[in-house]
Order: structure tokens, then sequence, then C-alpha cells
């Protein structure tokens, strides 16, 4: 009986030892969509967990699928006009991303400019009407623009902005040394485009004084971005 008794108390012993490393190998899937302030959903946002980077993204619906080994205490969006937006798990397995300071570009698709046009100003999105400082935006994406050689050329092209040569300056902005604008292409800033096809180009964008404050010091003499087709 006492034996009987000895191997009961051992085999609970050892099932509840084993219950821990059970959990650590269990794997949760967690879903869920990313859409902008205008629950237009967002494709090709990175998800990150627990801080960090993946290499899973957003698809064309703004949604998202991964299978995770717990435990897991964060689960975030990253996209380069919004930066990280994160979200405590706490054994939810459906996490959704609303993105509200940030626009979809794609929504803009055929629209004509207006005061409801999207402003691009780098590291946020905003509406035209309420950019007090003038920005110039310009679709260059016509047959007419791939005659350029260079994208020197085409930024000639551009109200706003003075070129000679290789040399660039926004009009307008307060300059101190160097008055080289800030260049930005896809989102992503860049220390010169003069290997840029102005064949690839689809629009470009001039920002300067408090649109173009988002990028600190940097963007003292202005930002030009541009985006490409």
């Amino acid at each position: 009986m006492k034996i009987k008794l000895f191997l009961l108390v051992l085999l609970s012993f050892t099932l509840i030892s084993e219950t821990p490393a059970q959990k650590t190998k269990k794997k949760i899937t967690i879903t869920g969509k990313v859409v902008d302030m205008y629950s237009n959903p967002v494709p090709g946002a990175f998800i990150m967990i627990d801080g960090k980077t993946t290499q899973w993204k957003t698809n064309n619906k703004g949604d998202y699928k991964i299978k995770l080994k717990s435990p897991v205490t964060q689960i975030g969006v990253f996209t380069t006009a919004t930066g990280a937006v994160e979200e405590t798990v706490n054994g939810r397995t459906t996490i959704n991303f609303n993105l509200e300071k940030y626009v979809s570009p794609e929504i803009n698709a055929g629209k004509s400019d207006s005061e409801e046009d999207v402003v691009d100003s780098g590291y946020d999105v905003v509406r035209k009407k309420n950019v007090t400082t003038p920005v110039t935006k310009s679709d260059v994406s016509g047959k007419q623009y791939t005659t350029f050689s260079t994208i020197y050329e085409m930024l000639q092209t551009i109200p706003g902005i003075w070129v000679s040569g290789s040399s660039v300056t926004i009009r307008g902005t307060g300059t101190s040394g160097s008055s080289t604008p800030l260049y930005v292409v896809n989102g992503s800033v860049v220390n010169s485009v003069s290997s840029l096809d102005p064949s690839v180009v689809k629009s470009i964008e001039v920002l300067k004084g408090p649109a173009a404050s988002v990028y600190g010091v940097n963007g003292a003499n202005g930002v030009i971005l541009i985006k490409t087709k």
C-alpha cells in the first residue's frame, strides 16, 4: 500500500514539473489587421515582436497571421511614416492596429489637388488644409518627363526649387553654411540623388518651414520627398 502511495506521489510530482516545460514549447497564433485613420488597410507594414522588427509584413488587405512560441509580451507594427506602434499581448490572439495619424497613399490615387489631399510630411501624414506652410507636390510620372537625362533636370521643373548643375536650393528656406536640402526617397533619407533615374520617379514633394520641422535640424534647408513608380 505504501509503495502504491509513493508511486502516485512521484507520478504527480513528475506531471507538475513537466507542465512549465510543455508550456514553453506551446505555439500561439496571433492574427490581426492594420488600418489607417480612415480604416483603409495598410499593406507592407512590418510586424514587431517584443520590440524587434521581424520579416513578417501585412498583406495587401492589411492582414497578418503569425505563429509564435510563448511567452510573448508585446506585438507591434512598423512603417517608415509612423514608426513603431505596439500592443501588449496579454493572452490575446487577435490584435488589430489603427494607425491614427497615418493615411494610406493608395486612397488618394486619381484625386485632384484639393484641401483634402494628403501631404507626406516625413514621419507623419497630414491634410493639406492643416499645413500652414505652402507645400509643392508634382506628379512627374507622365511621358513628357521621360526625356530628362538627370534627376536635376527634372527638379528644375518643380516650383520652389532652384537648380544650378547638381546644386539644389529650396526657395524661402533659411540656410547657414550648406544650402543642400534633405532628400527622402520612398521614405528613406539618402545622401544624394545623383544616381536616381528620372524615368522611375513618380512624384516630387517639397517641404519647408513647419512642414519640414519633423526632420529637425536636418530639414532646416527644406526637404525634397521623392517617390518612385
